[in-house]
């Protein structure tokens, strides 16, 4: 945890980029998009601020909400990005939005990545169903693993959708640990794993699969968290490494440090929020 006023003033530069509409930019000068305003409105609330700062965002987010119950990139792409759905799932979630919460759910379930014979270049097995970025198109490990997350703190942890996608991310898992975005190796040579995705795939498995299988993976992060540059890679290794009761401490201080130097033009809402809740305490990811 961070000290106090340490986090409201972590809170407070994120709020200034709250537009006229209650939704928040990637950037400054940008117009309000759905993955910074929902992580945005989250970390606020984990940051301990009132409602009234907090629900601008959030009817933002609720508003852009399709009839199916996804959600898109933004009120004038709402059927592009429907990946986010499941982040939207968690956040009306965490809000007692319930029936928003129930019709985005609901659409991460009908949600399914297209299946296809073995590739014996590909050291993966395609007939495994996980979740698309694009409806129609093939599974890749980070939508998938949002979707468990979302599976997961809905209560449906135990449901055939959750085991098919911990099969998913199991067998999109390098060799020697980590996870890169979706093959782990081609013609016998091993990916590199990305820090980011690593850590999302291990915070959505915290609790499912062999942990015999997870272990060297979150090994690799505690072991390497020194080298991690990235606002995101940071991020999820400071969520991992703590929902694994492992120590965070290197990548914790130097995620703040990252956060408190970083210019105001530099300031990437989505990750810089997701290094906030990291920072407040992992729970708002797990079960």
């Amino acid at each position: 945890m961070i000290p106090e006023y340490g986090r409201e003033a972590l809170a407070g530069r994120i709020r200034r980029l709250s537009l006229p509409d209650g939704g928040y930019p990637y950037y400054q000068g940008n117009a309000s998009s759905m993955e910074p305003t929902l992580l945005t409105v989250l970390a606020l609330a984990r940051s301990g601020l009132a409602d009234e700062a907090v629900r601008p965002g959030l009817m933002w987010c609720a508003g852009c909400q399709n009839p199916d119950g996804s959600v898109g990139l933004d009120a004038q792409h709402p059927h592009q990005g429907a990946w986010l759905t499941a982040l939207a799932a968690i956040v009306f979630r965490h809000f007692g939005l319930d029936e928003k919460a129930a019709r985005a759910l609901d659409f991460v379930l009908s949600l399914r990545s297209v299946v296809s014979r073995k590739d014996p270049r590909l050291r993966q097995d395609d007939s495994l169903p996980g979740w698309p970025w694009i409806p129609g198109t093939s599974g890749w490990v980070e939508p998938t693993a949002w979707s468990l997350l979302a599976l997961s703190l809905s209560g449906q942890s135990r449901s055939p959708r959750m085991e098919e996608g911990v099969r998913f991310l199991l067998d999109r898992q390098i060799p020697s640990g980590g996870w890169n975005y979706g093959s782990p190796a081609l013609d016998g040579r091993e990916f590199l794993p990305f820090w980011d995705t690593t850590g999302l795939a291990l915070v959505a498995l915290r609790g499912h699969g062999d942990p015999a299988r997870v272990g060297p993976s979150v090994d690799l992060i505690e072991k390497n968290q020194g080298m991690i540059e990235s606002l995101s890679g940071l991020s999820w290794a400071v969520l991992c490494l703590e929902g694994f009761q492992r120590d965070s401490g290197p990548a914790k201080i130097k995620l703040l440090n990252v956060m408190t130097t970083l210019r105001d033009d530099e300031l990437h809402a989505a990750n810089y929020s997701l290094g906030l809740i990291a920072l407040s305490g992992g729970e708002a990811f797990l079960s």
